[in-house]
Formats: C-alpha cells, sequence, structure tokens
C-alpha cells in the first residue's frame, strides 16, 4: 500500500464536521461552552448594551433583560440547550422587533444554534 491519501465528497462538496487524514491522523471535537470560540459571548454583550441603550422602545424591556439573563446562564452550562437559547432569542425577536440593532444581533446569535 502507498502513502497516498485521499477524501472523496459527494453530493454538494461541502463538508460539516472533522475529518483527519493520514497516518496517526486524529479529529477531535470539544462540543460545550461557548460557540464559536465566544463569539456567542461577545454577541450577548452587544444585546446587552443594545437592550439599555434602546429600552424606551422595546415593548417589554424587563423581560427582554431576563431573556438576555437566561441566554447568559445557559452559555455558562458545560452543555447549553439549544432549545432554551433558542426559545429566548425568539421571545427576544418579538420584544425588540421595532429594533434593528436589536434584532440584528439577535439574528447572529441565532445563526450560532443552527
Amino acid at each position: 500500500m502507498g502513502d497516498e491519501y485521499g477524501v472523496h465528497v459527494s453530493g454538494d462538496g461541502r463538508i460539516s464536521g472533522p475529518i483527519a487524514m493520514g497516518a496517526h491522523a486524529r479529529a477531535v471535537v470539544v462540543n460545550g461552552g461557548d460557540p464559536a470560540g465566544g463569539e456567542a459571548g461577545a454577541l450577548l454583550e452587544r444585546l446587552e448594551r443594545l437592550l439599555a441603550a434602546h429600552e424606551a422602545d422595546l415593548a417589554e424591556p424587563a423581560r427582554a433583560r431576563r431573556d438576555a439573563g437566561d441566554i447568559r446562564q445557559e452559555l455558562a452550562e458545560t452543555e447549553p440547550d439549544r432549545s432554551r437559547i433558542l426559545d429566548a432569542l425568539s421571545r427576544l425577536s418579538a420584544r425588540a422587533a421595532e429594533v434593528a440593532p436589536v434584532v440584528e444581533v439577535v439574528s447572529q446569535l441565532r445563526a450560532l444554534f443552527p
């Protein structure tokens, strides 16, 4: 056998997940904690600043802050519950529907939890 390795991808050519090839290759996935290497935490901080800045424009500002707190608490878990995060983001979308900057950050956060 030769020292040549190859990967065949069928379908649309997109790969999702770890791939390792070659002698003694390893692919490791670590799930848990903040997704995207801290991106969710940075977006959440931005969201909280925007909620404070646009409090007068929000339908229910206290509940919007509580939703953001729920997301922060869930992200602190070893294994965050994706559905709890998405539920809180849905509520935030409804409470901030008229505030485009908040909706934009909510959408960016939602994209981290497909």
